[in-house]
């Protein structure tokens, strides 16, 4: 028998026994150069693991953000603002009234004070000059209201919201401080606004229910003096956000988690005025009936793959899953820790100093995630591949060998991982109790025609086969192949 379906997605139905696939810390490569039945053409290769390059005060790190210019990294932990240089040394240059939650960050060149990296917190708004060093917080006078939640740019504004209702405002032009009162309101529906984004020069603020588009027409009109943005007509999108830190930029627009008047649990992305679902039913069953307010998303790129990581610390340990847009296919992308799967570390992230580099949500540590390491921050990376159910008109299926093509002799040096050991444990229930586990090795360091084969494995009328690997080494599925023979009933 062929592939079978062995590499594939994380796709765990709302019952185990229609399909219970999982793809934990695998995502899948294509070789678009092949066609889709042949082998190879959808491989597993293992997810990131994390090098840790600069610890912070001890806390969840905040936010990350990369200056305009791409010699300095601004990043929060705990209440503690710090600016990195290349070199990876952090000074802290202020302090935020604050102490958890995601801190939002931009920044623009203005006219009397030069670049001024611009961060909100919720209650309060804070600017940092780069040629002073000078850190403070806007006293409450600036601008219509104190504090905002979510902070961008867009011609030579900086915009900000005003939590809890359907305002947002802008400095003055060219300018960190807001002299004036002026002030728009989402207002083409009742729900709040939720958070915003600036794409391509317009900007999307995303309700709670509702969304709409707005844009710069120039703060003088008729000679007055006025809030410089309007609503762009026939903009309004019935679809909202459920989580306002979901929010990430994604390929040419952005993704979210989403919802309307109908529900929720739906992460979508936007095309032009229109928001177009990219959740499965599979991951949407996973939030279903859960705590999704507080999700937070990053989006990284490495080696072609764009990858939007959208995590929910709420749901169990954490759940993080991730869509690559080069496959259209989700994965689960999670920390292995005293025998369980949690969220990813993952809390926020930025391109800096060419690694891309994501902060703790826990411990201050700021990781680069790289594709040729095999832990996270040396610890255990535990990665499971569920196939498919394997059903022959449930007549009994005696299966007689099964074949891994893992990427032989990756095996260490030294241990761990000199000699890595594919472990195997399979289901004759659908999915509701297993067998012991077996192990074979993928291959010792330079024995490159080793197979990872398992045989004598028993009959059943419904097979799944699970498939995991703990060892710190480049395991990569390429394929997967099975002998077994069909009996009379």
């Amino acid at each position: 028998m062929p592939d079978f379906g062995f590499v594939g997605p994380a796709y765990e139905a709302p019952s185990i026994y229609q399909d219970a696939q999982e793809s934990i810390n695998w995502f899948i490569e294509l070789d678009k150069n092949k066609p889709p039945e042949a082998r190879g053409y959808a491989a597993l290769y293992p997810t990131p693991g994390l090098i840790n390059k600069v610890q912070l005060f001890y806390g969840e790190v905040r936010g990350l953000f990369t200056v305009s210019g791409g010699q300095t990294l601004i990043a929060v932990s705990s209440n503690l603002v710090y600016k990195i240089d290349t070199n990876l040394v952090a000074t802290q240059i202020g302090t935020l009234n604050s102490l958890s939650g995601i801190v939002s960050i931009t920044n623009n060149i203005t006219n009397v004070d030069g670049l001024v990296v611009y961060m909100v917190d919720g209650p309060d708004r804070y600017t940092w000059v780069q040629n002073t060093n000078i850190f403070s917080i806007l006293p409450p006078s600036d601008g219509p209201w104190r504090g905002a939640s979510v902070v961008d740019e867009m011609d030579n504004y900086f915009l900000y919201n005003e939590v809890g209702t359907q305002n947002w405002a802008c400095s003055d032009l060219g300018s960190r401080l807001s002299t004036n009162a002026f002030f728009g309101t989402k207002d083409g529906y009742a729900d709040k606004l939720v958070t915003f984004i600036v794409d391509r020069r317009q900007v999307y603020l995303l309700g709670e229910v509702t969304s709409e588009v707005w844009t710069d027409v120039g703060s003088v009109i008729s000679g007055i003096t006025t809030f410089p943005f309007q609503r762009i007509p026939g903009t309004s999108i019935q679809s909202g956000i459920a989580a306002p830190f979901s929010l990430s930029r994604f390929g040419n627009s952005f993704a979210f988690v989403s919802q309307d008047t109908r529900g929720n649990s739906t992460i979508e992305m936007v095309d032009g005025y229109t928001f177009v679902k990219i959740s499965t039913h599979a991951v949407e069953q996973s939030l279903i009936n859960q705590t999704i307010s507080d999700a937070r998303s990053f989006t990284y790129q490495l080696e072609g793959h764009e990858m939007y990581v959208v995590t929910f610390p709420s749901i169990g340990n954490g759940l993080t899953w991730v869509y690559d847009l080069s496959t259209g296919q989700w994965h689960k992308w999670l920390h292995w820790n005293n025998g369980q799967y949690f969220r990813h570390r993952g809390n926020c992230g930025a391109f800096f100093n060419n690694m891309y580099l994501i902060g703790d949500f826990e411990n201050g540590k700021i990781y680069s995630v790289e594709n040729s390491v095999y832990t996270d921050d040396g610890a255990t990376i535990r990665r499971l591949r569920r196939a498919p159910h394997l059903v022959t008109d449930f007549d009994r299926q005696f299966f007689e060998e099964f074949q891994i093509q893992f990427q032989p002799g990756v095996g260490n040096p030294v241990d761990p991982g000199q000699n890595p050991q594919a472990m195997l444990r399979w289901s004759d229930d659908g999915g509701s109790t297993w067998s012991n586990v077996y192990t074979t090795s993928i291959g010792k360091i330079g024995n490159y025609i080793n197979r990872a084969i398992f045989r004598r494995l028993g009959t059943a009328r419904d097979r799944i086969f699970e498939v995991s690997i703990s060892d710190p080494v480049k395991a990569v599925i390429v394929s997967a192949n099975l002998k077994a023979s069909v009996g009379v009933n």
